[in-house]
């Protein structure tokens, strides 16, 4: 297509061009050939929908516009809908450039939006906008997100006017409170009770719980019983509120506040979860694997291997068709029952082919087949590496149980690969910290190499911050310099880890610290979830550490002390 394209041959273009071909200069030839074949239907849509983009065409596209605007296709609506695009997209100079095509009365509204976006906070420019006119709704909202930004106190006034002058529609007001709201709870520290929040707001779900997660970054446990109070009871049986309200009544002073908290700690404490197993912290008892690993009957497992799809589904893996092969494996599975997939997960797991066994599970929600659910492949290949780089081999095996699921040729969105899903550029540099030889040629889908450099990464974050595995996580999935800046002031380390601001990050350091625990656990080492010196670190004065200490009770035979926990093994 792009050789017929050049040569300007438009007939045969269509011979070879792919409708759904998203290169913008063969669009735009498409384009000029349909009007050039005068296929004036055909034409009119394609140009169109190249016209409605908020950045400038190639000038291949000029004909075709030009062809177009004398057909009649450039309405004043769709005139100003590209220069909105434009404002939207900052491109300053395309939207100066699309002015000339606006009607008179839509550059003076052009000029009046202008103003209102540059000074968003000049609340007196809103007295002629009017959120209920189509030309003026994308705009408008685009400076009053940004007022929200700024000055989310100024903009529930400003709100409130304009739904009682009638230029917000009620719905669209209560989008831009909530909006709103939640701004001046994450950064004003206002609860949701605050007479500033609109009442209609006050029982909204993510608002109580985002006034929850700002009193416990404050450290205010004894604070939360009120609002905890005040979530849906679904939110209420969660593991995770029902977690912070034993912290709540352990910061009581009542002493039945103590006893209270006990028992939900210890109600806690059987789940094989991160909330469970810091439960089991604050009673000084292992955490929980609860493994009830079943063993599938070979036969079932042969009768399944000798399906057609199955037998070309190994087929494609041996070829190397991993891609082809996961299709065809989620096309097999989709119509198959809990006791289908339990059967087909033993089998992904026979063929080593980890991440599917993992992913099959979890379609069948049989979270209690911990065996599968958390495989040791690479065994040797992690216990070398982790000895090392000083790391611990369960937290390495944890975060790549976390990223890839074990699957060597995984790759994000954003470019990271292989097993412990590191971007080329950070390879790079480790492997030359490592002296590594040929870091420009890195293969990060080879198991081998992605091992040795993610877990000498690994290391590298855990000399930087003192050992301190939530630390090291957090940089791992964020950034370092984030992790860096959300450690400030002390705090109970359970608090700090529910108030990290991303939640793809807060969610990845509970998981891969329990994976950790899990691991631990299976290679049959006493680990906690979080061990003593890392809960020092977050707090090193706390007059309420975690542990059992708390309820003045001595751990069992089957316990044992956080105090007796040393740093993992390896770790310098």
């Amino acid at each position: 297509a792009d050789y017929r394209r050049d040569q300007d041959r438009s007939e045969s273009f269509f011979s070879f061009h792919q409708p759904e071909d998203a290169d913008v200069e063969n669009q735009c030839f498409r384009a000029s050939a349909l009007w050039a074949l005068e296929r004036t239907q055909a034409a009119m849509a394609a140009t169109r929908a190249l016209w409605l983009h908020g950045r400038s065409q190639p000038k291949r596209c000029d004909k075709a516009f030009s062809r177009w605007r004398r057909a009649g296709g450039l309405t004043q609506a769709l005139a100003w809908q590209r220069y909105e695009l434009a404002v939207l997209a900052g491109e300053d100079r395309l939207a100066a450039y699309l002015e000339r095509t606006l009607s008179e009365d839509q550059r003076t509204l052009a000029r009046q939006l202008t103003r209102l976006r540059q000074r968003p906070t000049r609340t007196d420019r809103y007295e002629t906008v009017d959120f209920n006119d189509p030309e003026q709704q994308a705009l408008a909202d685009s400076a009053l997100k940004m007022l929200i930004k700024k000055r989310p106190a100024e903009a529930l006034h400003l709100i409130a006017d304009l739904k009682d002058s009638g230029r917000l529609a009620p719905a669209q007001a209560l989008e831009y409170d909530y909006a709103a709201a939640l701004r001046l709870i994450r950064e004003d520290n206002l609860t949701v009770n605050d007479a500033l929040i609109p009442a209609a707001l006050r029982t909204n779900p993510d608002l109580i719980e985002a006034s929850l997660i700002q009193l416990i970054k404050a450290g205010r446990f004894n604070a939360l019983l009120t609002p905890l109070s005040q979530l849906p009871a679904s939110a209420q049986g969660t593991l995770r509120w029902q977690y912070w309200q034993a912290r709540a009544e352990l910061s009581s002073p009542d002493i039945g506040g103590r006893e209270s908290a006990q028992v939900s700690f210890e109600r806690l404490a059987s789940e094989r979860d991160y909330y469970g197993h810091l439960a089991a912290l604050w009673l000084g008892i292992p955490g929980s694997l609860a493994d009830q690993s079943t063993t599938i009957a070979p036969e079932k497992l042969l009768d399944l291997a000798a399906a057609p799809t199955a037998q070309r589904i190994y087929e494609l893996r041996a070829l190397g068709e991993t891609l082809e092969a996961r299709r065809e494996w989620f096309q097999l599975i989709k119509p198959f029952s809990n006791t289908e997939l339990r059967i087909a997960a033993a089998l992904a797991s026979q063929w080593h082919w980890h991440d599917m066994a993992i992913a099959t599970l979890a379609q069948a929600q049989a979270w209690d087949e911990v065996l599968e659910r958390f495989p040791r492949p690479y065994a040797e290949r992690f216990t070398e590496a982790a000895r090392t780089q000083g790391v611990p081999v369960t937290l390495a095996m944890a975060v790549a149980r976390r990223e890839s699921g074990f699957w060597t040729e995984a790759r994000s969105p954003v470019g990271a690969q292989g097993l412990m899903q590191l971007m080329p550029r950070t390879a790079q540099s480790v492997a030359k910290s490592i002296d590594l030889d040929s870091p420009m040629n890195l293969v990060l889908t080879q198991a081998d190499t992605n091992i040795k450099l993610g877990t000498a990464y690994l290391g590298q974050l855990l000399q930087r911050f003192n050992d301190n595995r939530v630390l090291a996580l957090a940089a791992y999935n964020a950034g370092p310099s984030r992790a860096k800046k959300w450690y400030t002031n002390p705090q109970p380390i359970d608090a700090f880890i529910e108030g990290i601001p991303f939640a793809e990050t807060r969610a990845y350091v509970k998981a891969v610290l329990l994976y950790a625990a899990i691991y631990a656990q299976l290679n049959g080492l006493p680990e906690p979830l979080l061990y003593p010196y890392e809960i020092e670190q977050f707090s090193p004065n706390d007059p309420l550490p975690i542990g059992p200490s708390v309820f003045n009770a001595a751990a069992g035979s089957a316990s044992f002390t956080l105090s007796a926990a040393p740093r993992p093994e390896g770790n310098p």
